[in-house]
Order: C-alpha cells, then sequence, then structure tokens
C-alpha cells in the first residue's frame, strides 16, 4: 500500500551538516586529484625561470587541505539558504509530494 506524505519543512541546520560533510568529500577528492596534477606536472615541463619544482608540490598539499574545506563551507551555506528558500515558498504553494510504502 502506497501512501503520499508532503515534505513541508526543511530544518536548515541539519541540511547544512549533511552537505557540509558530503561537499567536504568532494572537495577532498578534488583536492586529491589536483595534488596529482601538481605533483606530476612540474617533472614533466621545465620550469619556468626561477620557479622551484617542489613548489607544485606545496600547491598540491595545500590544495587537499583547502579544497574540502572550501567546498564544504560553501556548500553548507548554500544547502542552509535552499532549505530556508523552500520552508518559505512550501508554506505559500505547498511541499514536494513523495509516495512512500
Amino acid at each position: 500500500m502506497q501512501i503520499s506524505r508532503k515534505i513541508k519543512k526543511f530544518e536548515p541546520i541539519s541540511v547544512m551538516r549533511i552537505a557540509g560533510i558530503c561537499y567536504a568529500g568532494l572537495g577532498l577528492l578534488e583536492g586529491v586529484l589536483f595534488a596529482l596534477v601538481f605533483s606530476i606536472v612540474p617533472f614533466t615541463t621545465p620550469p619556468p625561470q626561477n620557479m622551484p619544482r617542489l613548489l607544485g608540490l606545496f600547491f598540491g598539499g595545500f590544495a587537499v587541505i583547502l579544497f574540502p574545506i572550501l567546498l564544504g563551507a560553501t556548500g553548507a551555506i548554500m544547502a542552509g539558504l535552499g532549505a530556508a528558500i523552500y520552508n518559505l515558498t512550501a508554506r505559500y504553494v505547498g511541499g514536494i509530494e513523495v509516495e512512500v510504502e
């Protein structure tokens, strides 16, 4: 038997917490990919005049730390705003209808 339910409200802090964790995980993956690129590219091409080869390793390590923080914070803020906007509009036009068993 399927029952139709409506989602009338999302708790913005809860949505922010979940989105922050998910986006931080994606940021970590992206940071690792950037770290690989930044650590390989300096050794495959001749470096510019006064740029040390280890600078690429520094940028790569920095990306692994910075990307999860930036993406997690940005994702959490945007998801919280999205939840607040959803709550506001759901008051006037109704919520999302979901079928559950």
